[in-house]
């Protein structure tokens, strides 16, 4: 059985408020999980798996109807949803009593229950957040069945997953060891936002599809795998449309603002132009060097810019003036210490820089 892993859509999110290509980053969002459907269509995927947090908030009628009609037009694959703590199940909530397509299972219950399904003889176990916050741990003592509520016996190589949205202290503790122990032929997790799998047992946190925030860097994308009766195997898969990076450039003494930013550009073409940037100036730069922060803000897709260069001060020069202040003496005492010069140079610099700014 073929499957995909997903969770962490958070469509109707607006990454990157206020900034100039803002408008475009949450549109972008439905885009590349509508690109995921068609990927599982043209794969045929049997087996589709939302791990939480299809929505950043809770969904409007109209956005679950198309959602919908998009679930109803795939031919092949059987599709089990869990919501999140973004998305969960309020009193008003328009998931309550909402009439999926029939290729769709979503979990309405706030605690752990099941969805056998026949054709892939496979048993899904899951649970829906009603609040935002849950601090216990629900699938610790959870274990694959045996039989069916009605008493029946399950079916010969039938296969368990768990579907399940949480691992921090306020979102369902989760204990992965125990999660590895209890048997199941998957674990399908969501909330963190960083895909990982683990190297011990079929479990994996697929991250989000796209990045949402400036806190999201790294690769995104989902997880699929290859369910038979032996063994589950799987692999993360990149396909995100942008990712956000920091990115570190270095100042001289003898750049100018106008090279600085050359070099930026330079950085950013080689990164990607696509994607969001966090830029970090780093390196000692001439003492009247002036960083022109709007300048490297529109060179891109450019979120902040972060100064940590220092200026290349005369410490000899500086020394022979103030022997007899604190200046001195900082000077002095950092040029005695046994660390490297690399270390030496920079305690030098971000100390005299914070000395000189409190005079």
């Amino acid at each position: 059985m073929k499957f995909i892993h997903t969770a962490d859509i958070h469509l109707g999110a607006a990454p990157d408020s206020g900034m100039p290509w803002a408008a475009d980053r949450g549109s972008e969002l439905w885009e590349t999980f509508y690109r995921l459907l068609d990927k599982a269509e043209k794969s045929n995927v049997e087996l589709l798996l939302i791990a939480g947090d299809l929505f950043h908030r809770q969904p409007l009628k109209r956005e679950l109807k198309e959602l919908n009609y998009r679930f109803s037009q795939l031919t092949h694959t059987r599709i089990v949803i869990v919501a999140g703590n973004h998305d969960y199940i309020g009193t008003q909530s328009f998931y309550k009593d909402f009439e999926w397509a029939d290729n769709v299972v979503f979990f309405r219950k706030n605690h752990i229950s099941y969805v056998y399904i026949a054709s892939l003889n496979l048993v899904v176990y899951g649970m829906s957040y009603d609040r935002q916050e849950i601090t216990e741990a629900m699938y610790d003592q959870l274990r694959p069945m045996r039989r069916l509520k009605d008493g029946r016996p399950l079916p010969e190589g039938c296969r368990h997953i768990l579907l399940a949205h949480g691992g921090d202290s306020r979102h369902i503790p989760i204990n992965q060891d125990k999660l590895r122990q209890a048997g199941f032929d998957y674990v399908a997790l969501g909330h963190i936002h960083k895909p990982w799998i683990d190297d011990r047992s079929p479990m994996a946190y697929a991250g989000a599809l796209e990045p949402i925030d400036r806190n999201d860097e790294g690769i995104h994308g989902y997880i699929q795998g290859i369910l038979s009766d032996k063994e589950t195997k799987i692999e993360f898969v990149p396909f995100a449309e942008r990712s956000y990076i920091t990115l570190n450039a270095e100042v001289t003494p003898d750049m100018t603002m106008r090279q600085l930013a050359e070099s930026v550009k330079g950085l950013l073409g080689q990164c990607g132009r696509q994607n969001m940037f966090q830029i970090v100036i780093e390196g000692f730069r001439d003492v009247d060097f002036e960083l022109d922060e709007g300048m490297l803000m529109r060179l891109g897709r450019v979120l902040s810019v972060r100064d940590h260069s220092v200026p290349d001060f005369d410490f000899q020069h500086l020394y022979e003036e103030n022997q007899n202040n604190i200046i001195g003496m900082y000077i002095r005492q950092i040029s005695e210490m046994d660390i490297s010069d690399e270390l030496k140079a920079k305690a030098l610099g971000y100390g005299m820089k914070a000395l000189l700014e409190t005079r």
